[in-house]
């Protein structure tokens, strides 16, 4: 069945959309009055009747609304060192997929990409996101923040129950705590962290991690380490 992400929630038992949501109901998919689609906000799926489609808006009414049981209990930031080329893309695309709540792309020395040009991908990257939440049956879109620096990661991680930190110097085996309801996961770009990069993340609260004795990719680390953590939580 067809699921689309609502913008606004419902007015009562009523759905309405405009936009490009409704012109690919209309034109692509040619939907007619009588057929069911699933509209998804905030973490709750509506089953919904159309019974209405007009060029410009499509209106529906809601016959039961469900909590999305795809949504991971775990809420997981992940906080990414910019690479290069589109590789922030197959990152933000797989971690969508797997339960990735918000991603937060931030610098560091050893980044080569340029911020400037990078800032102009960020509604990509949302689009990618969404692409990606539809696709999986995710209950929300995550979040994409703007690019960071070094320093302001270290103050964010104070917010979280746990913080891990994909460290390929050293590092112990990936464990989740008990009642860890909202964590954050550190990862590098090309050339991992400076020395002295590694030090501040670990001072400020982290817990240095392994993935095992290969190193991985930029863009495989944080997938892999995702993973991990959603199988450790029980949500894989």
């Amino acid at each position: 069945m067809y699921r689309f992400f609502l913008q606004n929630p419902p007015d009562g038992n009523t759905i309405s959309i405009t936009g490009a949501d409704a012109a690919h109901i209309r034109l692509s998919l040619r939907m007619k009055p009588g057929e069911e689609v699933i509209f998804t906000r905030e973490g709750v799926d509506y089953l919904s009747e159309i019974t209405e489609i007009t060029p410009n808006e499509v209106i529906s009414h809601i016959i039961k609304a469900d909590p999305v049981k795809s949504e991971p209990a775990l809420k997981l930031t992940l906080f990414f060192a910019l690479p290069k080329s589109d590789k922030a893309e197959t990152i933000i695309q797989k971690c969508t997929e797997l339960g990735i709540s918000e991603f937060v792309p931030f610098l560091t020395k050893r980044c080569v990409a340029v911020p400037k040009a990078l800032n102009a991908k960020t509604e990509r990257w949302q689009r990618v996101a969404e692409s990606a939440a539809k696709q999986s049956g995710r209950g929300i879109i995550p979040t994409l923040s703007d690019i960071l620096r070094f320093e302001e990661v270290l103050t964010r991680l104070s917010d979280f129950d746990a913080a891990f930190f994909c460290n390929e110097n050293s590092g112990e085996r990936l464990t989740l705590p008990d009642n860890v309801k909202n964590a954050a996961l550190i990862t590098g770009a090309e050339g991992g962290f400076e020395l002295s990069e590694a030090e501040r993340i670990l001072t400020a609260g982290a817990k240095s991690i392994t993935l095992g004795s290969r190193i991985l990719r930029c863009e495989t680390a944080p997938i892999s380490a995702a993973a991990i953590i959603f199988h450790l939580s029980g949500d894989i």
